[in-house]
């Protein structure tokens, strides 16, 4: 975190683009987490039929109405508040999508980096118990949720499906683990490939096209936010695991690491210590490209009413209703000018984080 910080505080004062791209995404932040507080005459889907298509700073409004200060749309619903809450609809999807996919790409990466496919030993009955174990987590933590979200279940039905998961499949791995110890050709330690596991793992992955894999989603399951993040979260992972597998690669010949491997360091102080450190500038870099990457993808699959549920306000479904009016050219122009400023911003941050770390090197 510190570096993260030095590198926050170093381009800030050196780079003017930088601040300003900063300044608007901690701005739009702000505004979309404070919405239920601020002072919006209209909200998201409050309909006003007597201005339909009302153009942007038009001045036909009611005495006893507030202005449409950005217009309306074809059912009267404000586009000011339209696009605030759409603002708090992409990122309540890319930011946990994001930041669960970092997590599991760096752990996952880090992991591959060091071990490579020689270094990970692991007893035999350990690595069953391991792959039986999935199957519970994948019962219970993945399948079973989505299947309640389609029934409406509360957040602490949710909470407990992952408790549930996560303790079964720990329970699976110990009463097994001490069952197949029992035969000795299991007690046997063996070298897992795991550089190999990852690298195949994401070639399978990335040769699913996503798009294809939202199509069949909506295809079986009706559309909710918890089934869209947990399948986005599930392909976006691979972009962070090939770089910090890149990264954990340059880390391991570095002359520091070689000292604390050297002094008898464990694997999880070498990652934990002095490995994630200095792979938390590049995984920054991954993570605000896929956010750009994953605001894009929402707002094309809201443009495109598949994945996403309809109840929910977003800038591509907006822009979609311009396809019953082409002369309301502020329902493209307003929402697209939004998205298109906080994709940029997005990239010119990427851009100066990565630009410092190539310097450094």
């Amino acid at each position: 975190m510190k570096n993260l910080w030095h590198i926050l505080q170093l381009q800030w004062q050196s780079a003017p683009a930088f601040r300003l791209s900063l300044l608007y995404l901690t701005l739009l932040t702000v505004l979309a987490l404070a919405l239920p507080w601020l002072p919006l005459a209209y909200g998201p889907n409050d309909l006003d039929l007597d201005q339909i298509y009302q153009a942007p700073f038009g001045w036909k409004a009611e005495a006893d109405k507030p202005r449409h200060w950005l217009g309306t749309d074809g059912l009267g619903r404000d586009v000011l508040a339209n696009i605030l809450y759409g603002a708090r609809t992409a990122f309540a999807i890319s930011l946990p999508v994001m930041a669960m996919a970092s997590l599991i790409g760096l752990l996952l990466g880090a992991m591959a980096g060091l071990f490579g496919n020689q270094r990970l030993q692991m007893s035999r009955a350990f690595l069953i118990a391991l792959l039986i174990s999935l199957v519970p987590l994948s019962y219970y933590g993945i399948y079973l949720p989505i299947q309640l979200s389609n029934y409406g279940a509360n957040t602490v039905e949710f909470i407990l499906t992952g408790m549930l998961a996560i303790g079964l499949s720990l329970l699976l791995v110990l009463v097994l683990r001490v069952f197949l110890r029992q035969f000795p050709v299991l007690k046997e330690k063996s070298a897992l490939p795991a550089d190999e596991l990852l690298l195949r793992l994401i070639e399978v992955q990335t040769s699913i096209p996503r798009l294809v894999l939202i199509l069949v989603l909506a295809a079986v399951a009706p559309p909710t936010l918890l089934a869209l993040t947990v399948l986005l979260t599930l392909t976006f992972w691979t972009g962070t695991a090939r770089l910090a597998r890149a990264e954990m690669m340059r880390i391991r010949e570095l002359p520091f690491f070689e000292a604390a491997i050297s002094l008898g360091y464990t694997p999880k102080r070498l990652l934990m210590r002095h490995a994630v450190p200095h792979l938390m500038g590049p995984v920054l870099v991954a993570f605000s490209f896929g956010l750009a990457g994953l605001l894009m993808l929402e707002s094309t699959l809201s443009f495109l009413n598949i994945g996403v549920s309809t109840d929910l306000v977003s800038w591509g479904r907006m822009i979609a209703g311009i396809r019953a009016n082409t002369a309301a050219w502020w329902l493209v122009a307003i929402p697209g000018v939004v998205l298109s400023l906080t994709v940029l911003a997005l990239q010119t941050f990427s851009y100066y984080v990565l630009q410092f770390l190539q310097n450094k090197k």
